[in-house]
This record gives structure tokens, sequence and C-alpha cells, in this order.
């Protein structure tokens, strides 16, 4: 007779457990195998691969926070497993388009093709296969897209196309961010005190929170001092005070060009970019100065004994920033106007560079040449400059290089132009434009559509907003063909406005992406910390969503629908805005707009990952290159020519679609190679070429040759990229994980079985950082801080789940740890267990008994709590111990959620599936190991090896 029937406590208990009850509740978990998306049920698998995909997405844009969101959803979508909560909308559309991708009922997904060239017609073969590659010699070479045809603009012979409004978004979002961390203490001491007392002296209105204070003392940081803080990768790393410095930067950039167009309204485009450049040089040496005299820099000891000017110019910059992050932007624009009074002087009475510029735009009509003779021994050259104009003007400059005699000489020819002359000059050229552009009469219906909705987007109100959008939307082509109506409407063409919303748009990136990954901690590594100027193409883009082309002003032989068009148009709108709301655009601002920002791609180019990963395996890469083509249509082929670890080399080439760089041919040759790299993980080795399954069996056998030590970072890369089905273990799909290791096997043969030792040890590590690393859920679980009731469950939770993962009961079986459980438990609740094991047995890790014990510690607590009953029955079903704990008249989900995610995600074999009233805790048998794919026994034995070391399996059974 079972022992444990009709057991009861002390107190009153419920009702007696209906039989039938368990069965039920295991039945209805096994029915949960799909997810429902967009009205469709998605079969976990699906799911789980989709997500996958969607996640290295997001790893390769550096979005980590993303990456990290899509493994934790794949890791729950076990069968049975019920994610609680909607998906966000970013990840829904991603979903879909992946999911949309697959064909065939498996949801196998195929290799895209992309468009046929009509420069190499027949160059593909028929059919579903892919594309064909080449490899000089034995190798392929594939066809890429032609580019798309540029549009041509109408003529007036042409008929004209009738006009239909284009429907622009005017939504308006408020962006929030979440709170900042606090830095810590013994990084900061008191001294923000300082530099706050500083700031305000300086400022002469500021008074800092406490927070900010704060702020403002590990921004005083130098990455020295944090090294001998011994704090450095722990509580800040030197990452972060990058991201400091680059956010003030543009902080300062923004308010620079502010200041400058405010003042002056130069002719060209370049006067304004040169102004910028050597204002910017000027302020910063002053910030740094100031920096230095007021004691603000904070180095460590060695460099303190040699500071270098840059370092104060930095922890300058890193000040600004912090103001910037604080929303103390007025207070930053006061600090700059104190500090840099002096900026404004004439470039005559600066050294560097910028004479020259000043010299060439003054002297442009007098055509500037410059000449030069040397002199002395090849150890101590002398460099003498002449500069010369048609006009007969001559000046002389001697130094040690040609370009600081260039610049001697320039500075001696402005000394002998008279400053009255030169500033009446300037002066005519900046009365043209003094009078505020006004919108165009008689402009087409396409650009005063545009200038409306555009006012509503940006929220522009009065004459002077459309005047300067207008000016946004007109291109030199057209102010060129129509110089009367621009000079009757006071107009000029955007190349003004799209400089200063080149800087503009540049601070807002960097503000956006700054404040998003810090809001995460002070601890950013290199790839998170990676903040990139918007690039052409990117602020193109803009244009597009936007929907500028059809409001742009341009002439006859030019097309709104060019990039470069599109892009200087979306500066210029940008630069509109910012002009009326200045530093408002950083908190409200067009749908749009704030989509654009989040959506920054902040990554590596192709050329730069594909060496990062094939260094970890210590394969070597070169790029040879061929030039075919006339001198105006050149085109260069990249060959990639890679050396791994026993010396075996491989190359491969991707022809090029039409004229191109080198730069350009290196990265689409190196996509290639990723792309091919990517096919086990992705399911598509059976579409490859043979060349292309040549070049992945070289880059396979290469990375197990070359497979070494490894570090954290490096094995969340290697998870990120989906290599060596690291991304399928980490996820705990080990049905996925077997498919991908009799792939690879079907292309690599015998040459893996020697290399499974070290495989093995990578799986090991691997299985750690999943589960309890730095990075893990259960980590950053316990990491919140937060003081309301949901943080404080998640950190009870975590803590209970760490002592499962690495304490397990020893000479015990399950009934024993229910059994001392009941004791404890019956003189506080009501308790009624039934146990239907009988003599069934189930091999169990000592991980697994923990849990058991966990899970009925917490379930208890929780009906303690809420002084009411707990019912718990035991059931071996195929091999799997379930144990269904029922709470009555408790908020299960909310108390039990996160115990139970967490548990499901860091112990292996073992499942927490909770429903309204009841948890129900499943822990399986060991996986089966498939003795023919010894890659996959590799995977396998790593899976459960570090709790099998702990304690051998034990028995659940009657002791």
């Amino acid at each position: 007779m079972n022992r444990w029937v009709g057991i009861v406590s002390l107190r009153d208990t419920a009702a007696p457990t209906p039989v039938h009850r368990i069965a039920l509740a295991i039945e209805a978990a096994r029915a949960r195998t799909s997810y429902s998306l967009g009205g469709r049920q998605i079969p976990y698998e699906r799911m789980r691969r989709a997500l996958r995909r969607v996640g290295q997405t997001y790893a390769a844009r550096s979005e980590w926070d993303r990456w990290s969101y899509c493994v934790d959803l794949a890791s729950d979508l076990f069968d049975g497993g019920a994610p609680s909560g909607d998906l966000p909308r970013w990840l829904t559309g991603d979903l879909r388009s992946v999911l949309d991708g697959e064909t065939g009922p498996a949801g196998r997904r195929t290799r895209h093709h992309k468009p046929q060239s009509a420069a190499h017609p027949g160059s593909r073969r028929s059919g579903p296969s892919r594309h064909k590659k080449t490899t000089p010699g034995t190798s392929s070479a594939r066809t890429v897209p032609a580019r798309p045809t540029r549009t041509r603009q109408r003529t007036a012979a042409e008929p004209s196309r009738p006009y239909i409004r284009v429907e622009r978004q005017r939504t308006l979002r408020d962006v929030t961010h979440p709170p900042l961390p606090r830095p810590p203490a013994s990084l900061t001491g008191t001294f923000g005190e300082v530099v706050r007392a500083a700031v305000r002296d300086t400022d002469g209105e500021w008074d800092a929170g406490e927070e900010a204070t704060a702020w403002l003392g590990l921004a005083a940081s130098h990455r020295s001092h944090l090294y001998e803080s011994g704090l450095a990768e722990i509580a800040v790393t030197p990452h972060f005070l990058g991201m400091l410095d680059a956010l003030g930067r543009t902080t300062l950039g923004v308010i620079l060009i502010d200041a400058y167009v405010g003042k002056h309204q130069p002719e060209k485009a370049g006067t304004q970019s040169s102004e910028h450049h050597r204002r910017s040089a000027a302020a910063r040496v002053a910030l740094g100065q100031w920096a230095a005299d007021h004691g603000l820099v904070r180095t460590g000891a060695g460099e303190a004994q040699r500071p270098a000017p840059s370092v104060a110019e930095g922890v300058a910059r890193q000040i600004l920033g912090v103001l910037c992050l604080i929303g103390a932007h007025d207070t930053a624009r006061r600090l700059v106007g104190a500090v840099c009074a002096g900026i404004d002087h004439s470039a005559v009475d600066t050294s560097g560079t910028d004479s020259v510029t000043e010299a060439q735009n003054l002297f442009a009509k007098e055509g500037l040449t410059y000449d030069y003779t040397e002199q002395g021994p090849d150890h101590s050259k002398t460099y003498t400059a002449t500069a010369r104009t048609r006009s007969g003007r001559t000046a002389q400059g001697t130094a040690a290089t040609k370009k600081a005699a260039r610049a001697a000489a320039a500075r001696t020819l402005l000394r002998g132009h008279p400053q009255g002359q030169r500033l009446q000059e300037t002066q005519a050229a900046e009365a043209r434009f003094a009078a505020p552009p006004q919108p165009y009469s008689a402009a087409p219906l396409g650009h005063r559509d545009a200038v409306s909705d555009l006012a509503a987007m940006f929220e522009l109100d009065g004459r002077h907003s459309e005047g300067l959008l207008g000016q946004a939307l007109t291109h030199s082509s057209y102010v060129y063909e129509n110089q009367a109506e621009a000079t009757a409407h006071h107009q000029r063409d955007n190349q003004l406005l799209a400089h200063h919303g080149s800087v503009v748009l540049d601070h807002l990136a960097r503000h956006e992406r700054t404040r998003r990954i810090l809001a995460q901690g002070l601890v950013p590594d290199e790839d998170e910390a990676r903040i990139h100027t918007p690039a052409n193409e990117d602020t193109a883009r803009l244009g597009t969503e936007l929907a500028l082309a059809e409001g742009v002003l341009t002439g006859r032989g030019e097309s709104g629908q060019r990039p470069s068009t599109a892009a200087g148009a979306a500066q210029a709108v940008v630069a509109t805005a910012w002009r009326t709301h200045g530093t408002r655009l950083l908190h409200r601002r067009p749908a749009v707009l704030d989509a654009w920002l989040t959506g920054l791609q902040h990554r590596h180019d192709p050329v730069t990952v594909l060496t990062y990963l094939m260094s970890m395996f210590g394969v070597t890469h070169v790029f040879e290159h061929q030039l075919t083509g006339p001198d105006h249509l050149q085109r260069f082929t990249s060959i990639v020519v890679l050396y791994d670890a026993r010396g075996r080399t491989h190359r491969w080439a991707v022809p090029p679609d039409g004229p191109c760089s080198k730069t350009d041919a290196d990265k689409a040759t190196a996509q290639d190679v990723l792309e091919i790299l990517s096919a086990p993980a992705d399911d598509v080795v059976d579409a490859l070429t043979p060349a292309e399954s040549d070049l992945l069996r070289y880059l396979l056998r290469a990375q197990l040759d070359g497979l070494g030590p490894t570090n954290e970072r490096q094995r969340a890369r290697m998870v990120s990229g989906g290599l060596l089905g690291t991304d399928l273990l980490a996820t705990g799909d080990l049905d996925a994980f077997r498919t991908w290791a009799e792939r690879v096997e079907s292309l690599l043969g015998p040459d893996a079985e020697p290399l499974l030792d070290t495989l093995r040890e990578l799986y090991r590590q691997l299985v750690h950082d999943t589960r309890l690393g730095p990075r893990s859920l259960v980590s950053r679980m316990a990491a919140d801080e937060g003081t309301d009731h949901a943080s404080t469950v998640r950190r009870n939770a975590a803590e209970a789940v760490r002592r499962a993962a690495r304490t397990g009961p020893r000479d015990v079986s399950a009934r024993d740890i229910v059994q001392d459980w009941w004791r404890d438990q019956a003189s506080r609740t009501g308790v009624t267990i039934r146990d239907d094991m009988r003599q069934d047995i189930v091999l169990s890790l000592p991980s697994q008994l923990s849990a058991l014990h966990e899970t009925l510690t917490w379930c208890g607590e929780a009906a303690e709590a809420a002084g009411t009953p707990i019912d718990v029955e035991l059931t071996v079903h195929d091999g799997t111990l379930h144990a269904l704990i029922w709470l009555h008249e408790v908020d299960v989900r909310a108390a039990c959620e996160d115990f139970a995610r967490l548990l499901s995600r860091t112990l292996p074999c073992t499942d927490c599936l909770v429903d309204d009233d009841h948890v129900l805790l499943r822990l399986h048998g060991l996986p089966g190991k498939p003795t023919a794919s010894p890659l996959a026994v590799a995977g396998l034995d790593a899976y459960p090896s570090e709790y099998i070391a702990m304690k051998e399996p034990i028995s659940l059974g009657t002791p």
C-alpha cells in the first residue's frame, strides 16, 4: 500500500483530490505544442527556429537586449510551455517576415536568390537550384543584382502624370527611456561635488541633484583611474566612458553649429563646414583647459605623471555627455558659451590648416597655387612654401613639413589682405541671405503638400518655418535653373541646412543609442558601445520614409528619387525642426523619425565581422583584387584567400554587379562567406552548390581545427552567430541539435571524430554561461534593483533557483524530499498528498531533486501567505516524474510564474508549468544519445554534465 495515500496535516484539509486531476493537467500540458501568432498556430519547433533567426539579426545590429529576449523566449517554447503575455510589436513583425519566408510543411528555408543582372545573362541555372559562384581556378562566381535604373526627370514634351497626394504618417511620439542606473559610490566618492561646483561657478545658475552629482563624479574619471580602482569590467567598463565621450562630442557639435548659424549665413556650405571644424577644435582645447584648471581630471598614478592635454579634453566631453544624458541641455549650452567665448576670432589668429581653407575660399577667383622648395639633409629637411595668385600676391612660409609650410604661407597671405576688405566681402556675401526665406508662391502641388505635411509632422507653425521647409526641399539644380524665383523669395539651396542637419542627426542617433544601452547598466562591451555616424544611405532611407521625393524641387536633369537628393533633403528638414524646437526633438518627435533612429544598425561591416569570427578559430585571410572594365566603368572582383590553423587554403570570389570600388567588392565577398557559413544553422545545406559545399566544409573543419580556449564574450558571439550548433544548445533544443550534428557530419565525414574533446569542453562552458553566467536570465533577475513587489519576487526566485542549481541532495529519493517538506509544511498549512508513483524508476539529476524541494517550498510559502491549504499529487508517466501542486485562493501566475520560468530555463531536463490554479513540475530523464552521431554525443554529454559531476543519478523509488 502506498504510504502517502490519505496523509493529512494536523489542520483541516481540502476535499480529497480527484484521481483524474493530475491526468488532465498532464494531458493539457502535452497538448500545448504551438503558439498563436496573428491568428494562426505556429508549431513550437518553427517558432524556435524563427526566433533564433531573428535573434541573429538583432545580434548583428548589436541589439543585445532584443537578442537576449529572443533566446529566452525560444527557451520557453518547449512542449507544454506557455509563454505569458503578448509579444512586443518590434518582434511580431520580424517573426512574421521570417515565418512567411519559410516554405514547405516543415517550414524549411531556402536561401533567397537575388535578382539576375542583365549584364550576366544565363549565369544562373534554371530551376530551384542556387545561383552559381566562382572561385578562381576551381571555384565559382555569383551573379548579383543589377543596379536600379535612375529615374529620369520628365521633360515638358512628355505627357503630364495626374498628381496623387502622398500619404505621410504625421503621428508624433513622446520618447521615454528607462531610468539610468546609479553610479557606484565606491568609484565616484565625493568627487561629483567638485565637478558640480566647477560647473556652477562657470555657469552661474545650475544646481544639480544627488543623482546628477554622482554621474558628474563618474564622468570625471579617465580609463586609467578605472583600471587602478579595480572596478573596470565589473562596475564600469572603459567602453562606458567612450560612449559618454562620443555623446559629449556631438553635444558640443550641435551647441557650436547652433551658435554659428544664429549669427552667420555663409555663401557656401564648405565655408560653414570648415568653420565648424575650426570652432570645434578650438572649443575642445578651451574645454580641456577648463577641466584641467579646475582639477576635474581623475587619472591613474602613471597617467598623472605626464598628463596629456587630450585626457582633459576627453573628460570635458564626458561631462558634456552626462549633462546631455540627465537633460541639463541649457546648462551644457551656457557652460560651452562661457568657456569658449573667444572661439569666434578669425582663422588668421589661429594655427593649423583652417588658414589654408580660408585662403582658398578668399582667393578662389584669383587662382591660388603653392610651390615648394626643400633644403637640408634627409633626416632634417626644411620646406618653404610659396603661395601665389594670378593677381600677383605672394607669400612664403617655412616649416619642417610641406603641410605646415603651406599653412604658414596661407597665414602670411591672409595677413597681407586687409582685414576690413575681407570682412566687407564676407558681409556682402551674407547680406544676400539676410532676409528670412519665404514660401514659394507658385510651387508645384507636390512641394506645397510636402511642406504642409512636414509642418504638421514636426509641429512647425508660421510663415518663417514654411519658408525654411521650402528651402529644405530646394535642390541646388533648381536654384541654378530658377535664379530669379529663388531670389524673389529669398531662397537658396538646402546645402547649408543639410550640413546643419547632419550634425543634428548624429547627435540624435548617439543620444538614443547611449540612453538605451546605459539604461541596461554601466558595463557595455565593445559591440554595445559602438555607435556609427548615420551614413548617406541611412539618411537617404529617412528621406524615403518621410516621402520627400515628390516634394523636392529639382532641375530638369535631376530627380528627387536619387539617394543623395533624398539624404540632403532629410537632413535639411531635421535641421529646420531643430532650429525651431532644439533639444525637444530628443524627447518628442515624429514617429517616422523615432522609428528611423531606433532602427539604425550600429554594427560592423561584413569584412570586420568575418575577421572577428575567423580570428576566434586561428583563421587568417587576405583580399586580392582583379580589375576589369573601361576607366569610367571600372569594376573590382574581390578574392578572399583563407588560411586555417593547419595551413590549408581556400579561395572565394564574388563578381561585381557593376562599377564598384575595392571596399564594396570586399564587403560583397565577405557577406557571401558569412551566408554560406550560416547554412547549417539555417537548414539550407542541401541548397548549396558543390563549390559552396566545399567552402562550407573547409570553414567547418577550420573552426574545429582552430578551436581553443574561449572566453564568455566569444561564446556569446558564437551563439549569436549560430556557430557550431551553440545556439541550439543554448535554447535547449536538443532535437534540432541532433539534426544539426547529423547535417555537419554528412559534410565532414570521419574528420569530426578526433576533435570531440575540444568541442565537448566548449559546450560545457556554453551551457554554464547560458544557465548561470553573467548574461543568463537568472543573473539578470538577481540583479533587479527595483523596490516594488515584482522585483522582490524576481530576486527571491533567482536565489531559490541558484540554490537548486548549485546544491543537490545526496542519497535521497524524491519521496524523501516530499516527506521532509511535508513534515515542515504540515504545521503551517493544510496539506494533502497523493502518491501514484508506484515502483516506477526515473533517472534523475541531483539538481532535479533540488528543483522539487525548492518548488514545494516556494508553493508552500505562497499558500501560507494566503492562509489556504495545498494539495500535491505525484505520478510517473513515460519516464517523467510529474508533481502537481494545487494552490487554493492564490494568484498562482503572479506568485509562481517568474520562479517557474527561471527553473525551466536554468536546470536541465526540468520543466515547471504554471496555470491559473496549479503548478506542474516535470522532471525528465536524461536525453538519449544516438551512437551514430559523435558530434551529437559531444553536445548531449555537455548538456547535463556539470550536474552529473556533483552526484551520480539516483532512482526515484522506495528507499
